[in-house]
């Protein structure tokens, strides 16, 4: 048994490229929030653009049609920010209503991570992003759900090219993916958040 293990072949090693992108779109509405006498209510609004991509390719084993468990790290990119502010306060019977429109920023990360592995044979789960540290943005103000999905929604189970499970013959694997979803807020909270993020992933064969 010794000598059968032995004799098992090694996995094959790929030099992995990530690249994305994002797009995140709100109306957000949080909760009223008490001022002695008066209530105020903060509502903002953006618009969000991400791109990303590995700085250079990291190296990953395929075995037997699965992606061996890795971090891909020294992943970088870009996100632009719009959008505008509005404080809504009401005090008895009046109300006033103040809205700051945002200059257009651009903030920037690096060193970012993503947890891949294969479940199954054929299949890649892209499992945990990590790492992206951005300077917090006050206009407008981001929900937190696009804090905590700073590269929008990561999509479900890949489908791997048939080729994935010959791993040994072949040069090159691509796999592309997009996910589009929607939230809409509940009381007391109000509004909506609709998000899109594509992400490609390129295998290329060590020595190749």
């Amino acid at each position: 048994m010794a000598a059968r293990a032995s004799a098992a072949p090694a996995p094959t090693l790929f030099h992995l490229k990530v690249v994305g992108t994002a797009h995140q779109e709100w109306s957000f509405t949080a909760a009223p929030v008490a001022e002695g006498a008066c209530q105020r209510t903060e509502t903002s609004e953006g618009i969000r653009e991400v791109k990303f991509r590995t700085k250079k390719p990291v190296t990953v084993r395929l075995e037997g049609g699965r992606v061996l468990p890795v971090v891909v790290g020294g992943i970088a990119g870009t996100v632009t920010l719009g959008g505008s502010n509005t404080t809504e306060r009401i005090c008895g019977g009046t109300g006033t209503t103040q809205t700051a429109d945002c200059a257009q920023t651009k903030r920037s990360f690096a060193g970012a991570t993503l947890r891949i592995a294969s479940p199954r044979p054929g299949v890649l789960d892209l499992k945990t992003i990590a790492k992206v540290r951005l300077a917090t943005a006050d206009c407008p103000r981001e929900p937190a759900d696009v804090i905590l999905r700073p590269l929008g929604p990561l999509p479900k189970l890949l489908r791997l090219p048939k080729a994935a499970l010959t791993e040994r013959r072949v040069a090159r694997i691509t796999v592309g993916a997009t996910r589009t979803q929607r939230k809409r807020y509940g009381a007391p909270e109000s509004g909506h958040l609709d998000e899109r993020s594509q992400w490609s992933l390129r295998f290329d064969r060590a020595g190749h």
